[in-house]
C-alpha cells in the first residue's frame, strides 16, 4: 500500500492488535506521544516521513496494512537458534525486536544460577533499553539476579525445565537435548499473537497467585 493511505484508525487497530499504548508506539517511530496523539484524533495530517516513520514501526513488530481500510499480524512463524550459545543470541534478538519500544519479558520458569557472565550482561542491557522482567521461580531457589519484587517462588512440583519465555507476540521454548546436565542447545521462538496472549494469562494467574521471595542470595542484584 502506499505510504499516504495510512490512516487514524488502522494505527489505532495496529496498537490494538499489539497491545501497544501510544507510548509505545511513540518509541517505536521515534515520534513524540503528542504527535501520535494528534494524528490518532484526526487533529493531524501526517507528512509522509512521519507516516514512514509509524509504518516501520509498526511493520517491525509484525504488523502488515492490507490496504486502505485493513490492518492483520503477520503469519506466524517459527524461528530456530540453535549452538551452544543459543540462549545468549536469543537474548540479542529480544533486545532489536524491542529496542525502540520497551515492554515487558515474562519467564515462566526461570533459574538464574545457570546464567554465565554474558548472559547476565545480556539482561542487563535489555533492562536499560526499556524492557520489564518478571520470573516465575523454583520455590526455595535464592539465586536471584532481579529485584524480588519482580519474582514469584511457584512449588517445585509446576517447575518444568523448558517452558516458555513471552514477549511482545512471541513465545519462546527452550530445549535441552543432553536432559541429564540440562544444557540449552535449541530455543525456538513463534511468532502467535493467539499463543502469546494464552501464556501470559496463564503467567499473571500464577503470578497473583505464588508469593515474592524473601531473600537473595546471588552476589549480584541487576536493578
Amino acid at each position: 500500500m502506499d505510504n499516504d493511505d495510512i490512516n487514524a484508525r488502522q494505527i489505532k487497530a495496529a496498537r490494538a492488535l499489539l497491545n501497544w499504548s501510544q507510548e509505545s508506539l511513540a518509541l517505536a517511530s521515534g515520534l513524540s506521544v503528542t504527535t501520535i496523539r494528534k494524528i490518532e484524533s484526526g487533529h493531524l495530517s501526517p507528512r509522509r516521513k512521519t507516516t514512514k516513520a509509524i509504518l516501520t514501526g509498526l511493520k517491525n513488530s509484525d504488523i502488515e496494512f492490507i490496504d486502505s481500510t485493513g490492518v492483520r499480524l503477520k503469519k506466524h512463524g517459527v524461528e530456530v537458534i540453535e549452538g551452544e550459545d543459543c540462549y545468549l543470541r536469543f537474548l540479542d534478538k529480544v533486545y532489536h525486536d524491542v529496542k525502540k519500544c520497551g515492554g515487558e519479558i515474562l519467564f515462566m520458569n526461570a533459574d538464574n544460577s545457570r546464567m554465565n557472565r554474558a548472559e547476565i550482561d545480556g539482561h542487563i542491557r535489555l533492562r536499560k533499553c526499556g524492557l520489564k522482567h518478571r520470573s516465575l521461580m523454583k520455590e526455595g531457589n535464592t539465586h536471584i539476579v532481579f529485584p524480588l519484587s519482580e519474582c514469584r517462588w511457584i512449588p517445585e512440583k509446576y517447575f518444568k525445565f523448558g517452558l516458555p519465555i513471552i514477549y511482545q507476540n512471541k513465545v519462546a521454548i527452550y530445549v535441552y537435548e543432553k536432559a541429564l546436565n540440562k544444557d540449552m542447545d535449541k530455543i525456538y521462538v513463534f511468532n502467535n499473537a493467539f499463543l502469546a496472549d494464552a501464556m501470559k494469562s496463564t503467567f499473571e494467574f500464577m503470578w497473583d497467585n505464588f508469593r515474592e521471595p524473601p531473600l537473595t542470595t546471588a552476589p549480584e542484584v541487576c536493578s
